[in-house]
């Protein structure tokens, strides 16, 4: 029996289902082998932005470990019909499911085109499926908290034990010529040290749990503080398992860090949950009655907020922490979400699409939702009501212009009474623009927009 292992976004041997699969057919037939490919279709590849850029270092990580342990991996380069060509001598096929579009529908194209033979999608990137939780009468949740109540009934899985000698054992070793990938791998070499890596991300966790778990419902909003467990990016490639994290956490001593860390975990899920739902959440709002709203075209604005040229320092350092770090804090992507949709009534989609290309950690699911949140057109968003004040974020979360100071080096000489707000002339001496919008005009225009 051939067994084959295709790779994704799963680049861990930990607590990774599709691995734990092969090992349990190994363990019943003593004449199985295994062995793992990656698919890479040119024709899906965007550009070289941070995003990309981790992807491949993840990738090149992780094959690098894989050929260490004697298990070297096979890359596929080509179209769909090239994969299957090379894949056809597997008699089971297993791979981590991805649930939302289009990569369902490529999945579905596989399966079926593989015919008799055995294909496994198995569960693996999230701890429920998407149509596990519901209502009592069958339909699903719109609403977070009666979502999270009834998620937290479930039995959750625990992390997949993989028995890695039994792998290399059994692994088979075909002759490869992966020479193209070294191109991939070159275009994705950054100034940035992005720290990639099963073994980093288990470090970064363990570090998270002993330093920040207890205080991380304070210091979870200071983008200033280490306080974040910065485990998006490892998730999004799959560098750790969701059961890893949540076991880890859920057997810490309880605080109510722990509580709203566990709470953030969960709204991945109901994010998922939505999109599944909703798959046309990408370019419509999921509250409906927001569909016709008239959306400024403001390019300059756009430019100057992508730009991190907006003339609020605040928004201006967060955007320039996305530029040059492929990564935002969470409280700074909800105050230039806020700037975008509601000081610059700039369709939400644009910032969304600027995100995509821009952060390493990049989940469709949860920025659509995000941003939706802000945008005040999702599911159990910020009402529109409540426009995000820039200046009193500022004042709130960077209360001494730390962050700002480091990402603003034009004002970081800046008094802390001042910071937040040059005056006039101080933009003048320290070469730094005026604001591009008056925020007291633009919150009452919002409002009156959403209104209509």
């Amino acid at each position: 029996m051939n067994i084959i292992c295709w790779i994704r976004s799963d680049f861990r041997i930990e607590d990774n289902h599709m691995l734990a699969q092969a090992t349990h057919y190994l363990e019943e037939n003593e004449q199985a082998n295994v062995e793992f490919v990656f698919w890479i279709n040119p024709e899906y590849i965007g550009e070289y932005d941070a995003r990309q850029q981790y992807f491949f270092q993840a990738l090149e990580q992780f094959a690098k470990v894989c050929k260490t342990n004697g298990m070297p991996i096979r890359f596929i380069e080509g179209t769909e019909t090239d994969f299957l060509k090379a894949t056809e001598m597997a008699d089971v096929l297993l791979f981590n499911a991805e649930y939302v579009e289009p990569f369902k529908t490529r999945d579905d194209a596989i399966i079926k085109k593989r015919g008799e033979k055995k294909t496994e999608r198995l569960l693996d990137r999230h701890l429920l499926h998407p149509h596990a939780v519901k209502k009592n009468d069958g339909s699903y949740y719109k609403v977070f908290t009666p979502y999270k109540n009834t998620f937290l009934k479930k039995e959750l899985p625990k992390p997949y034990p993989v028995d890695l000698k039994r792998l290399q054992e059994r692994y088979q070793k075909r002759r490869q010529n992966n020479a193209f990938m070294l191109e991939y791998f070159k275009q994705a070499e950054s100034d940035i040290d992005f720290k990639p890596g099963e073994e980093q991300a288990k470090k970064r966790l363990k570090q998270f749990l002993k330093a920040s778990l207890a205080s991380y419902e304070e210091q979870r909003d200071l983008p200033a503080v280490d306080g974040t467990s910065l485990m998006s990016r490892y998730l999004r490639t799959g560098e750790i398992g969701i059961r890893t994290i949540f076991e880890a956490v859920s057997q810490e001593k309880d605080s109510k860090g722990k509580q709203t860390y566990i709470t953030e975990l969960i709204w991945r899920e109901f994010y998922y949950t939505i999109l599944l739902h909703y798959p046309e959440a990408k370019r419509l709002p999921v509250n409906e009655q927001y569909t016709q709203i008239k959306w400024e075209e403001d390019e300059e604005g756009f430019k100057a907020w992508s730009e991190g040229k907006t003339g609020y320092p605040i928004v201006d350092a967060a955007m320039r922490q996305l530029n040059t770090t492929g990564w935002m804090h969470n409280r700074l992507r909800m105050i230039v979400a806020s700037f975008l949709t509601k000081d610059l009534l700039i369709d939400w989609q644009k910032g969304e699409r600027y995100f995509q290309q821009k952060l390493v950690d990049y989940e469709a699911a949860s920025n659509i939702g995000g941003w939706q949140w802000a945008a005040s057109v999702g599911t159990d968003a910020v009402p529109y009501f409540r426009v995000f004040n820039p200046t009193t974020q500022s004042k709130k979360f960077d209360k001494d212009g730390t962050f700002i100071r480091n990402y603003l080096p034009e004002i970081k000489d800046l008094p802390k009474t001042s910071i937040h707000e040059p005056t006039e002339q101080q933009r003048k001496d320290y070469d730094y623009p005026m604001p591009i919008v008056d925020h007291d005009m633009a919150r009452k225009r919002a409002i009156a927009r959403f209104k209509e």
